[in-house]
């Protein structure tokens, strides 16, 4: 039960994400070198470059699992929809509604211009390979729905989960990026803008949904209740 809400949570925030990846990562899928190419190495390099990215989730979700394992809180993962539910809402409360300025990058600075500058010389290369560690780097750079998945990741307070919500977030960000890849150039500003407005929308609704679902009203679909029998794996030895 807790790992199927696992998989749920994490590509249903990856498809949300998707709505964010489109403005912001869109123009760097659009920018891949794949233009040039024959259908077999676009495939092949869209392949390559989402492995990466999903590579470097993975590896974040179970280093934020791991430190999620480490938290003096007792038995978080037993109600993971209402705390990653509320996590939702905040978010939108504190990026949409309250609207913080710009955050400088600060001390993180010399991280991000160090990404960038390698991505910028891997959009140089010619070989296949490349478009992996675009993805690996692509993984790494700073999101404020990344951000917003870690903490599901930590909150599931374990390192296999944590990187299988990862995982599958990673994996729900893929449709709507491989549609901008590969027709982007229909997919004009306006469009996209209209997609970015929607994104808060989206996020309350499902926080507001998983909520419901932790809290076992017993409203059929929107809120069943857990089997009485059901128990949750414990995480710690």
């Amino acid at each position: 039960m807790f790992l199927s809400s696992v998989f749920e949570i994490g590509f249903l925030m990856g498809l949300l994400g998707s709505v964010h990846c489109i403005g912001m990562c869109g123009p760097l899928v659009m920018a891949l070198p794949i233009s040039q190419k024959n259908n077999f190495q676009k495939i092949t390099a869209l392949f390559l470059y989402h492995s990466g990215k999903i590579a470097s989730y993975s590896i974040l979700g179970v280093l934020f699992g791991l430190f999620g394992s480490q938290l003096p809180v007792f038995a978080l993962q037993r109600n993971i929809s209402i705390v990653i539910g509320v996590t939702m809402l905040l978010y939108v409360l504190y990026v949409f509604v309250l609207k913080p300025k710009h955050i400088q990058l600060g001390i993180f600075a010399s991280y991000y211009n160090q990404i960038v500058k390698l991505l910028s010389q891997l959009f140089k290369s010619k070989s296949a390979i490349s478009f992996l560690f675009i993805g690996l780097l692509n993984g790494l750079l700073p999101c404020g729905m990344i951000y917003l998945a870690l903490s599901s990741a930590m909150a599931t307070q374990h390192v296999l989960y944590g990187g299988l919500l990862m995982t599958f977030f990673g994996l729900g960000t893929v449709p709507a990026l491989l549609l901008v890849a590969l027709g982007g150039q229909y997919m004009g500003f306006a469009f996209r803008k209209k997609l970015q407005n929607l994104l808060p929308v989206f996020i309350f609704g499902m926080g507001v949904l998983l909520i419901l679902r932790g809290l076992n009203l017993g409203i059929p679909y929107l809120s069943p209740m857990a089997g009485i029998g059901t128990q949750v794996i414990s995480c710690h030895n």
